[in-house]
């Protein structure tokens, strides 16, 4: 049993490891087909978007790309600015929505209330070389916004998803992530090529990036805690015949299964803080299920070796 615990703990902390290097990903990585460049991106905090944005103070000229993945063609986006207010009413909207020929239809659309049902119109701004795309499950809108550069060189801005009902959008959720889908990009960093992360992402994305960077020596200083409290125990171990000896092997069990447990609930919870694309995910649990059922085996193999070792000794002292 503690070969084998040992042995699950440690590929689910290698396991845990190699996940968080492969979900240290970012938008910075990402490059378009169409070989566009933009000085700023910032990962999305919500709703597997991605937002990437060069800003030109002279002009006033904010060109964007807004990219959704992990999206069905039965589904709508919407990314937005919100001149006046944080939320959803006076939002600025650009709409995708995939139609049945297979084109993607991109517009603009004024949310003048919560009862919206994005009907096409002109947005307080101008708005030009407005187009989208979706392959791959990830729509994308393209767009060159007219924004001159006011209140710090912050906008506020807004993004959503909802289902589609032959060509007509339903109303998007009401609760979960689709009412955490605000944020708001300061345009000094891509006006400058900064690195551009937007005021509102962050402090959310340093948040992020260092519970994602501490995790993995979190997770190893509890291994490394766990053994070494472990072999110290080893120590006061009883022997097979001691009466106490149940107490300790039922000891043993607990701490083992406990700790390989919390190793697979730590990682799941990392996925949700994150929201990688679902492969990882995917690939996360076929993991932990072959190694489940691998425990599963080996469990009842070490089972039946025992019985039938018991089984013998009986045999020989009846003999």
């Amino acid at each position: 049993m503690a070969k084998s615990s040992n042995l699950l703990l440690c590929l689910s902390v290698f396991i845990f490891i190699i996940t968080k290097f492969a979900l240290a990903q970012t938008c910075s990585n990402y490059k378009f087909s169409s070989n566009t460049r933009f000085e700023s991106c910032n990962d999305l905090h919500v709703l597997d978007s991605f937002i990437h944005y060069t800003y030109n103070s002279s002009s006033g000229n904010l060109q964007v790309a807004y990219r959704h993945t992990n999206l069905t063609s039965k589904k709508w986006v919407a990314w937005a600015v919100n001149p006046t207010s944080t939320g959803m009413v006076g939002a600025q909207a650009i709409v995708a929505s995939p139609q049945p020929d297979g084109s993607v239809r991109a517009y603009t659309s004024p949310v003048s209330s919560y009862q919206t049902s994005l009907q096409e119109g002109d947005l307080s701004f101008n708005v030009s070389e407005l187009s989208a795309t979706y392959q791959n499950n990830e729509m994308t809108i393209f767009a060159t916004l007219t924004l001159p550069l006011a209140n710090g060189g912050n906008i506020n801005t807004v993004w959503q998803d909802g289902s589609l009902s032959g060509t007509n959008l339903l109303p998007h959720p009401t609760s979960g992530n689709n009412i955490r889908s605000v944020s708001t990009l300061n345009l000094h960093s891509a006006a400058s090529g900064g690195g551009g992360a937007g005021a509102g992402d962050s402090k959310l994305g340093l948040q992020v990036s260092s519970w994602a960077g501490n995790q993995p020596g979190f997770s190893l200083a509890l291994t490394v805690l766990s053994v070494s409290l472990s072999s110290a125990l080893q120590q006061f171990k009883p022997k097979p015949e001691h009466k106490y000896r149940v107490y300790w092997n039922i000891y043993h069990h607990i701490i083992g299964y406990t700790v390989i447990i919390l190793a697979v609930v730590n990682v799941f919870k990392g996925l949700d803080i994150l929201s990688p694309e679902k492969q990882w995910r995917n690939a996360y649990t076929a993991i932990v299920r072959t190694l489940g059922l691998v425990s599963c085996c080996h469990a009842r193999s070490l089972y039946l070796v025992r019985r039938l070792s018991l089984e013998t000794m009986v045999g020989l002292n009846r003999a």
